[in-house]
This record gives C-alpha cells, structure tokens and sequence, in this order.
C-alpha cells in the first residue's frame, strides 16, 4: 500500500490536525493552506531587497505576546538600531512592543567566540528565559560562514536547532540570502519543514515581486507564484487562484441600467450573475453607462464596486455630480466602493485581490471594471501574454460567486470595419452591447445595439440615443435606414412628399438620396451601401448625369460623383449646362 493510499485508508476522526499558527499577513494563511505549522522550520529565502526581514517581522508582530513574545536574532545583518529604524516605518512595527512581546538579540558575537555549538547553546539560553512562541534567525546563511565550518556541520546544526525549538513548543524562521539555483543544493533546505522562495523581476522598468512556497511539510499549500506589494502596512500578498466554484443555486432577475429604452432592449437588465461588455469608440458614453448601472444598483439597495484603472474616481465623481448623482453619498453609505488602481506593473492576481476585498468588505452585488484597455496597459509586461486567461479568472471568480459584472472596452474605429473582438476577450462576457457613430443627414448620432444575449432574448434593433443633463436617453430604432453600423447607412424608402422628377426610376431616386448623404463618393463607395453591383451602379451614374442630377469629378486620379446644386427645399436644382459636361 502506497503512502497516499494509507493516509486515504485512515478515518478522518482520527487523522492528527496540525496546529497552525496565524500569520498576520493578508492572505498568506489562505496561500499556507491555513497558516503556519506549529513546531514547525521554515526557511524564507531570497536575493537582497526581496522583502524577507520585513515579511518575518510583520509574523513576528503578529504572533508576539508578553506571555510568548518574538525572538530576533541577528547574524551580521543591519545593526539593530538601523533595523529598528527602517522597520518602525510599517504600520504593524508597535516600538511600545519592543523589549517586552518582540526581543531582539545579536547572535553573531557568540558564534565568532565558539562557532555553531556556542551560537545554538546560546538561543538555547533565550528560548529557556523568554519562552516564545516564534524565533528567527536572520541571516542564517551568514552563520556557517562566520564560523568557519563545513555544510555538513550546517546541516548537523540546523538538525539540532530544529529540534530544540520544537521541544520548546517554538516556531521558528531562518532568513537567508540565496539564489534560486542554491534551493536544491544547500543543506539547510533538506532540513527545513517549509520553504518560502521571494523574488523580484525588473521588465521595462516594472518590478514585480513574488512569492512560492516550495515545500511545507504537512500543508494543503496554494501552487504557484503569488504577486505581492510592499505597502505601509508591509507585505499584501494576492494569491494566483483560478476561477471560484459557484456557491449554490445560480441568481435569478435582472440588473437593470435605470435607462428605460436600454433595459427594454436588454428585457428587463442583465441577467444577475452575469457579465455585460460595453463596447464603443472615445465619446459614446461608455463610463457614463456604467455609471448608470452602478446607480441603478445602489438605488436598489445593491453595493457596488468600480474597479478603474485611467480616471481616477473623483473625475467620475465630479462626472456623475453633472448628471445629478451623488456617489460621494453612496460611498458614505457602504453602497460603492471606487478602486483606482493605475500603477504600470499591476498583476492582474493583484486587481483580483484588491477586487474581491473591496466586494467581501460591502457586500458587493455589482461590479464596474471600467476601461480593458487601460487594465491592459497598466499590467507589468511579463504578464500580459497572459492577460485574456487572467481576465477570464478574474471575471469568472466574481460571477460565479453572484456578482454582476460590466466591463467597457474601447473600439479603435469611427467609422467603417467593425470589428467587435475588443483584443480577443468579448468571449468573456454572457452579454454585448454596442455603442456607435454613424452620419445621417450631415450630422454625427450616436446608436446602440444589443449585439448578445447568451441566456435571454433580447431586442435585434438598432437605436439612435442622446447624453443630455438626465443623462443617456433611448429613442426610437432605426427604421428608416439600413447599413448604419458601417457608417454609411442608406434609406430604406424614400421619403418626402414627393419624388425628384417622374422621371427617375426608384433606383436612380435611391442613389439620389445616398449621394446626398454623403455628399460625395466613389462608384465602389455608392454600389456597396446600395448593395448592388459596380456596374448596375455605373450604369445608373451615366443616367443621372445625362440628366444633370449627378456631377463627375477627377481628384488626384480618382473618379468620385456629388449630387447637382441643391435647392432650399431639399431637391437638387437641375444646373443648366450640357449632358455629360464633367465638373473639373
């Protein structure tokens, strides 16, 4: 019977649990699996200014008591007083702590007078006196090297500390400076119980900072590499977790916008749960959307966070104070919560992180992750090959757990190609709404349009809508038109109370009224909002202009078509001169 089969043989009343003890670190003790173990050695390694002392020390603070305070000793590290210093600038070092739940001693003295045996005789001495509950030993790696001893007497020494420590109920964490290469070859790692590997990665001047627990004996430990920020409050870890199962049955109803048209297109809002993608070039009113659902959700009596990454949240504070809207209120009142997180060398683990503390700390039933562009740019480089996958992560993990989610993404073009992939993440989203200029009648209008519904049915129209004082309004689809998506729309039927001429066939009047929008165009331009062929659109050119109705002119080698002098009242004035006389 293997090893795995025998523990799985074992009834679960009787396992052993192991005690653990709290870390004090934001979400490290979720990353160890619970905390750290009891009894247990734990080496933290890493390059020098890889956040090793002060992660040791925000553990020490932590677990420290006048009853069993916190051991430091140092080995030709910083003096103490400069330690003392630096480490007083976080917000967890307490300097009325000093001396009584945290003591330091300086170890090096004793080794240099008799090596290993009179350094571990003399931690020995301290544990007796000061009973602790967690030592460290920093830097450990300094030790066999200021006594002039060999790995194997290292290995013999850290052997018998571990076990001194333990037979005095005491934790303990040895600090080194070490290489990633040097883990699987210095002796002191065989020895240890855990192992915390920090590191630091510089691409295109961004640091990103990260931490692995290599090994943790006993421990249901988190896989992976988790980004981390050294902050006045001292470490802040993000774990690198995949999406969050589902809890439950799925939500029902709808989010609504509080825009009426809109929400009568979406069938009543968004399906709870669900992720809307808003997308649209500069100026169509994505943000102020989004500010409308969070509104709308606070209005119901749903806390919302906005998670923004280019404007920070008093701009869309003074923004929605133009429209009427108090978000300063709604944040008083644990409605919205607004995260500004603009930093060049995000990790996406870190939005996730800060994301779903925000949603935890308030009860969050929406979310706004306004702006995928600016969330893209402000990732560190090494991290956005994978910023689609990270992405999916974070959006799975909130709507999985019941949050409704709206994310806007900017689309490049004006007007022409619509291309509605956003970057290759519109797969994310259970639901689309697209916003786009078009020209109609020499004026530039804003429309919208349900694109995706994956759950529900949802209106096919297009809509023309305004931003006013109150503002987006909905209006009326566009019936009149098709083509408008592609920027140049063409009319349906023809309106007005009466034709050209009785002449024109109702051809020759449909590409009048094209023409006349655009005010001048190519056959090709004309034969593809007409949807006809070129030479049927040739054909009908060559008769309009025999009749005066339509100009030719050459620009720089191409040939383009304008309607004739228009009059007042609408209709093209037939200009005398003769059939076929071009326009140079």
């Amino acid at each position: 019977m293997s090893d795995a089969e025998e523990r799985d043989s074992i009834p679960e009343a009787k396992r052993l649990r192991i005690p653990v003890l709290a870390t004090g670190v934001p979400y490290l003790d979720q990353i160890l699996g619970g905390g750290l173990p009891r009894l247990s050695l734990t080496i933290i390694a890493g390059a020098p200014g890889a956040g090793k002392t002060t992660l040791a020390h925000q553990m020490l603070f932590h677990a420290g008591t006048p009853e069993r305070p916190s051991l430091y000793f140092s080995v030709l590290g910083e003096p103490t007083v400069k330690l003392l210093r630096y480490q007083q600038q976080f917000s967890f070092f307490d300097p009325a702590r000093v001396g009584r739940d945290m003591i330091y001693f300086d170890l090096a003295d004793a080794v240099r007078r008799g090596g290993l045996a009179v350094g571990l005789r003399f931690i020995a001495d301290m544990v007796k006196q000061h009973a602790p509950g967690l030592v460290a030993v920093d830097s450990f790696r300094a030790i066999g090297g200021l006594a002039g001893e060999t790995s194997g007497e290292l290995r013999s020494f850290t052997h018998d500390l571990a076990l001194l420590l333990a037979s005095w109920d005491v934790t303990s964490l040895l600090i080194g400076e070490y290489s990633e290469q040097e883990l699987q070859s210095k002796p002191e790692f065989t020895v240890a119980d855990g192992i915390f590997w920090l590191s630091q990665h510089e691409l295109s001047n961004s640091v990103m900072r990260k931490l692995q627990v290599i090994k943790l004996r006993g421990m249901p430990v988190l896989a992976g590499r988790h980004a981390f920020r050294i902050t006045g409050e001292g470490l802040r870890l993000y774990p690198h977790i995949g999406a969050i199962a589902a809890a439950g049955e799925p939500p029902t109803g709808r989010a609504s916008f509080g825009v009426p048209g809109l929400d009568e297109m979406l069938h009543g809002g968004i399906p709870t749960g669900q992720a809307c993608l808003i997308i649209g070039s500069s100026g169509t009113g994505k943000t102020l959307l989004a500010l409308h659902f969070l509104v709308s959700g606070a209005a119901r009596g749903d806390p919302c966070v906005m998670v923004t990454f280019e404007e920070q949240p008093q701009v869309h504070i003074q923004k929605a104070r133009s429209f009427g809207w108090d978000l300063e209120a709604l944040e008083r009142r644990n409605l919205l919560r607004m995260l500004y997180l603009r930093p060049v060398d995000l990790s996406v683990d870190e939005v996730l992180g800060e994301t779903v503390r925000a949603v935890s700390e308030i009860g969050a039933r929406r979310v706004v992750i306004n702006g995928l562009s600016g969330f893209e740019l402000a990732v560190i480089p090494g991290e956005r090959d994978a910023f689609r996958e990270s992405l999916y992560r974070l959006v799975a993990s909130l709507t999985n757990g019941g949050v409704t989610t709206l994310l806007t993404s900017e689309m490049g073009d004006l007007f022409g190609d619509m291309r509605i992939a956003t970057g290759g993440v519109s797969f994310i989203a259970d639901n689309m709404i697209l916003l786009r200029y078009a020209e109609i009648e020499s004026a530039l209008r804003k429309v919208m349009m349900v694109i995706k519904m994956r759950t529900s049915d949802h209106d096919k129209e297009l809509r023309q809508y305004r931003i006013t004082e109150r503002g987006v309004i909905v209006e009326a689809p566009f019936t009149q038109y098709s083509g408008v998506l592609s920027g140049i729309p063409t009319l349906r039927t023809l309106t007005g109370p009466q034709s050209f001429t009785p002449g024109l066939t109702s051809d020759e009047e449909a590409l009048m009224y094209v023409l006349m929008s655009l005010h001048e165009a190519s056959a090709e331009q004309l034969a593809e909002s007409l949807g006809v062929p070129e030479e049927q659109t040739q054909s009908t050119l060559e008769k309009l202009m025999e009749t005066g109705y339509v100009v030719r002119a050459e620009r720089q080698g191409r040939t383009a078509y304008r309607a004739a002098i228009m009059t007042s009242g609408g209709s093209p004035r037939r200009p005398g001169r003769r059939r076929g006389q071009e326009d140079r």
